[in-house]
């Protein structure tokens, strides 16, 4: 709506009202065709767009005739310390960089269009390249953190969307099995999350500050996030993971419905074994039994999961089970272990 004269005729008085009642957010705007105005002419313009607090976003649009042009209408948003988000643009060639600056609303226009809408528009693409050479984009360092880490594909697939979205993060890899070299990292200002994997699934999980549900009841976690308030949230996501795979597996096999005295075996007793136990569980496995070379660690496991434990000969193990239509190997494969017949 133009805040003009005319916003005090009875028609304007009236869209406002109704658009109010139907929940419309406005927005109150001045275009601006001859000579760019002072700073304080920007500033007094944009407080007009406000109309009276009926607006919920003030935009000034003026022609830039320098380069200055640009800089000058963001200072005068900025002087105006509007009770609203804003849009402050310069028109033109000169008028840029107003676009990059500007934070709320931004038109742009794409490559595939046959021209620009505006003189001066620029695509997503461009206006991002921008603001991530110049700094202006949020920038958080993400990790992958255990061991090994080197072949992981996580830091190509997330950079690579970090690439697309225009973000500024980067997500690299902390090859450690200390945690006091993964907290080196994450107590740095500039850490926004990570991913976690073995052996640290459950070292990491006492220095969170917030657990999901999830996280809480498997006791593991693999996903650290920093919220805004500096809080350190964890989870675990790995049982969803396995629990999607094994359902899709007993679909294909037994026509879409799961036997009834579902039974599973776990190999392994660390946190991606706890997540597995926990993603069987949701399954409905009526039994589940947990192998591990050391006993204790198979009890503590299979006390938490209401699962036999076992432990000694794999094989031997593996056979004396009386139906098995679940396997599920939490071990790295490097370490072998798998029952012959597997």
């Amino acid at each position: 709506l133009d805040p003009g004269g005319a916003r005090a005729a009875p028609p304007m008085r009236d869209m406002i009202a109704r658009a109010a009642r139907l929940g419309i957010g406005i927005v109150g705007s001045f275009h601006e065709l001859g000579p760019m105005p002072s700073q304080e002419g920007v500033t007094t313009a944009l407080r007009r767009c406000c109309l009276g607090g009926a607006a919920a976003v003030a935009k000034f649009v003026g022609v830039a005739s320098e380069p200055s042009h640009a800089l000058l209408v963001h200072s005068a948003a900025a002087a105006a310390e509007l009770p609203v988000p804003h849009i402050a643009l310069a028109m033109g060639p000169f008028g840029r960089m107003s676009r990059v600056l500007n934070a709320t609303l931004t038109p742009v226009t794409h490559p595939l269009l046959p021209a620009a809408a505006a003189p001066g528009q620029l695509s997503v693409a461009e206006i991002t390249a921008v603001r991530r050479s110049l700094g202006y984009l949020p920038s958080k360092e993400f990790f992958l953190f255990g061991t090994p880490t080197k072949h992981s594909p996580s830091p190509a697939i997330h950079n690579a969307g970090f690439e697309a979205n225009g973000c500024g993060h980067t997500y690299g890899t902390v090859e450690t099995d200390e945690v006091s070299v993964a907290l080196e990292a994450i107590r740095k200002p500039s850490f926004g999350g990570g991913s976690i994997t073995i052996p640290l699934k459950e070292a990491l999980l006492p220095h969170a500050d917030e657990l999901s549900e999830a996280a809480t009841v498997i006791g593991a976690i693999n996903t650290l996030t920093r919220a805004a308030d500096g809080r350190l949230l964890a989870d675990n996501t790995d049982w969803v993971g396995i629990r999607n795979l094994l359902a899709a597996g007993l679909r294909q096999r037994h026509g879409g419905a799961a036997p009834a005295e579902l039974c599973a075996l776990v190999l392994g007793a660390g946190g991606t074994a706890r997540a597995a136990c926990h993603a069987l569980r949701q399954l409905g496995a009526a039994q589940l039994y947990v192998f591990n070379r050391t006993r204790e660690k198979a009890e503590a496991l299979g006390a938490a999961f209401d699962a036999v434990p076992l432990s000694g000969d794999l094989d031997a193990a593996v056979g004396g089970l009386p139906q098995l239509h679940l396997l599920v190997s939490c071990i790295p494969g490097s370490a072998g272990g798998a029952p012959s017949d597997a």
